[in-house]
């Protein structure tokens, strides 16, 4: 299971991983109340969550995290306490205490695993083309630059001129990539052409490709 502490990019929190379950619940004014409707919470890669009441409905969408601020979408939070086992969040409902949950018998089972995410070591494992279906931010976009945002990428490997691939623009003509990938050294992807960027690869298995560049996190899949 990814570590379940939560990154700091200055005071902004970028990312929370782990799977949580729910120990205790409170009113407002911290008077302890029973309930069986325990949470389970899971953060996954790329700013995604599932969420399950216990035997009820698994809601699954993509979060963002700003100061003490945690938006699921139709619900929201504010985190009063975190720590790498423990996390208290707070809404006009309540107060709830959550530890992480490392058991398989609860109903926390049945929420989707995510496959353990192997280290890329070479740009080979991503041979092929890759189409983007889906991308998340850590931000709220205010508008989309199409001329920047991914569509596609070709990994070809080593060739005489000594480009390993190219990458397109949503806006790119198929015969005309914006950027070309110029080295991978360290699970980072170097790009080359209109300016200079840089992709930490995330993970490449399980015919899926992901990568993130400055907050935006790009899932791929590969067609042959």
């Amino acid at each position: 299971m990814l570590s379940s502490f939560t990154a700091y990019c200055g005071e902004k929190v970028v990312h929370l991983f782990g799977k949580w379950k729910e120990t205790k619940r409170m009113k407002p004014d911290k008077t302890e109340i029973s309930y069986k409707d325990t949470i389970h919470i899971q953060f996954l890669v790329g700013n995604e969550y599932v969420f399950q009441k216990q035997g009820g409905f698994i809601y699954k969408g993509t979060y963002k995290v700003s100061g003490s601020d945690l938006d699921m979408g139709a619900r929201g939070y504010t985190i009063l306490e975190r720590k790498p086992n423990k996390m208290v969040l707070q809404d006009e409902g309540g107060i709830y205490q959550f530890e992480i949950d490392n058991s398989v018998t609860t109903a926390a089972s049945q929420l989707p695993k995510e496959t353990p995410a192997a280290s890329v070591g070479s740009i080979d494992q991503m041979m092929g083309h890759w189409s983007v279906y889906k991308r998340t931010s850590d931000k709220t976009l205010q508008q989309v630059d199409y001329t920047r945002v991914l569509k596609m990428i070709d990994i070809t490997g080593g060739s005489s001129d000594g480009k390993l691939g190219y990458l397109y623009a949503t806006r790119d003509a198929d015969n005309a990539p914006s950027w070309y990938a110029s080295s991978y050294q360290g699970q980072v992807l170097y790009c080359d052409g209109k300016d200079k960027r840089q992709f930490k690869v995330l993970k490449c298995q399980d015919n899926e490709l992901i990568m993130e560049e400055d907050g935006m996190t790009y899932f791929f899949k590969r067609f042959k």
